[in-house]
């Protein structure tokens, strides 16, 4: 029991000294984000944050971090603390031709390479469902206003 009891104690020290700490720069890590007024999924939007923008925290926990952004201390507000590393992220001059979810799709060794191979192993396949898929999006409010008439939770 001591032995686990031990274990237990160093590891909750070691998780304390990777955590975020008030006052300590973090980086967006995530192509966009919204800086919210609240936690909810629905609270509103106070700002937008991009890829590689520098934020101060403010208020750490493990799933949101009260944040203000480095260049403008007035804008602050809650992000989703998966959206945020404590690396810096530096951003090269030059210009990227690729879009996110190429880059994204490119980490799952998914490439314009193999997408070409399966298009031609596979003629009868029709795509363009999916590019029309891709290319839909549903405002916060239609989510909300579908989330309650449905009586789901989730509409906090």
């Amino acid at each position: 029991m001591k032995k686990f009891a031990c274990i237990l104690g160093i590891l909750l020290c070691a998780g304390a000294l990777f955590a975020v700490q008030v006052g300590e720069t973090v980086y967006v890590a995530v192509k966009k984000t919204a800086i919210k007024s609240g936690t909810g999924n629905f609270d509103k939007v106070v700002a937008q944050a991009s890829y590689g923008d520098e934020l101060i925290v403010d208020k750490a926990s493990n799933k949101f971090h009260r944040v203000h952004k480095a260049s403008d201390p007035s804008v602050a507000g809650w992000i989703s603390a998966a959206s945020v590393t404590s690396k810096k992220i530096v951003t090269g001059s030059k210009k990227v031709t690729a879009s996110a979810d190429e880059i994204a799709l490119a980490g799952k060794g998914f490439s314009e390479q193999v997408e070409d191979s399966y298009k031609t192993s596979n003629k009868k396949l029709d795509y363009s469902n999916v590019d029309k898929l891709e290319a839909f999006k549903i405002s916060d409010a239609s989510l909300k206003t579908f989330i309650e008439d449905g009586e789901l939770s989730g509409a906090e």
